[in-house]
């Protein structure tokens, strides 16, 4: 580990177990936070489009962090849940958030995203206050001042945790669970490449604070929650972890499955069949799957659309069968969609 990295380690350590005052940063953070136009009425934090684990946690517990800052904040979700956010929040005894359908003359906080083509219907006539996140910065432009918050780190929750840390706002034990399952979603379980020291900082309070005595076991229950897809179409799967992107002129839709040894090969056929409903409705050029096996740990990227082989062999190698297997459970965010792009360039 590099020196500034081990330096940075331990300073987080040292300010997640001290009771130590706010510094001046996180004072000058609140402040700007009172600096914003919230105007009259509820704002309301939200995730992205076809809302995973992370987006809708996170969109729970910043609400609340706002709330008790004194602010009047809700959790809203675009869309249904999948059965892994499903299972988290009753785990934790937290409502379903409502479905927010259009977001046009409304006050908003956007967690786990920043793309147009994964926000919300009307994002182009609310009004944007915040964005919290953890990928790179998209498209979304705004004409008011904003606050925005992100960071290099394994989840959007690991973000929201640093922030619960710095504002010195008492994490209580539902919240403290959804931000460690939001966390060892997003990172598998912390063996993804995206996971980082900071990741490790917060799992080691949360999972104090959310009484989970056995990770692994909550973890596996998890997978089988997400893996399940219990009365869900082949195209509400397909659609369940979906996300749009611009790259280069391709309009490219990329969605993530889970599957297990005694269904993978069925899983992987079944999201082939539905790839061009999917590419008609979103009115995109490409379409990959990555579906990964959460036994074995490795994943098949399937494709689908004109380029779409001579694109994915480009990157990542000769494909069989419709499919690349490559070994590990894949990120979509720092695995494929980098690389992809940089041949679509």
């Amino acid at each position: 580990m590099k020196l500034k990295q081990l330096f940075l380690f331990f300073l987080l350590l040292i300010c997640a177990c001290t009771k130590m005052e706010p510094d001046q940063s996180a004072d000058f953070d609140i402040k700007a936070l009172a600096s914003l136009d919230w105007g009259e009425g509820v704002t309301y934090t939200i995730g992205h489009k076809n809302p995973d684990t992370d987006a809708t946690c996170s969109a729970v517990c910043y609400a609340y962090l706002m709330r008790k800052l004194g602010y009047e904040v809700e959790a809203r979700v675009p869309g249904a849940l999948n059965n892994e956010t499903a299972f988290v929040l009753d785990r934790f005894k937290i409502d379903i958030p409502e479905i927010m359908n259009d977001a046009s003359g409304k006050s908003l906080i956007l967690t786990d995203h920043s793309e147009t083509s994964q926000a919300i219907d009307g994002i182009e006539d609310a009004k944007i206050l915040q964005i919290i996140d953890h990928h790179g910065l998209g498209n979304i432009v705004c004409a008011n001042p904003l606050f925005i918050k992100t960071m290099p780190v394994g989840s959007t929750c690991t973000v929201i945790y640093s922030s619960f840390k710095e504002y010195r706002v008492e994490i209580i034990q539902p919240y403290a669970g959804l931000m460690l399952s939001a966390l060892l979603s997003d990172t598998n379980n912390l063996t993804s490449s995206t996971t980082t020291e900071l990741d490790w900082v917060a799992y080691r309070e949360l999972v104090a604070l959310s009484g989970i005595a056995d990770v692994d076991s909550y973890y596996q229950q998890m997978q089988d929650a997400a893996s399940s897809y219990y009365g869900m179409s082949d195209i509400e799967i397909f659609l369940s972890d979906y996300k749009d992107y611009e790259m280069s002129g391709h309009n490219v839709g990329v969605t993530c499955v889970n599957s297990r040894n005694d269904n993978h090969d069925a899983m992987c056929l079944r999201m082939l069949d539905v790839m061009p409903q999917v590419m008609k409705e979103k009115g995109r050029d490409l379409v990959f799957a990555l579906v990964g096996n959460v036994q074995d740990e490795y994943t098949d990227i399937l494709f689908y659309g004109q380029g779409a082989k001579e694109a994915l062999e480009s990157a990542f190698g000769i494909s069989r069968d419709n499919r690349i297997r490559i070994p590990g459970l894949m990120s979509r965010k720092k695995d494929f969609i980098p690389k992809l792009s940089e041949v679509l360039e």
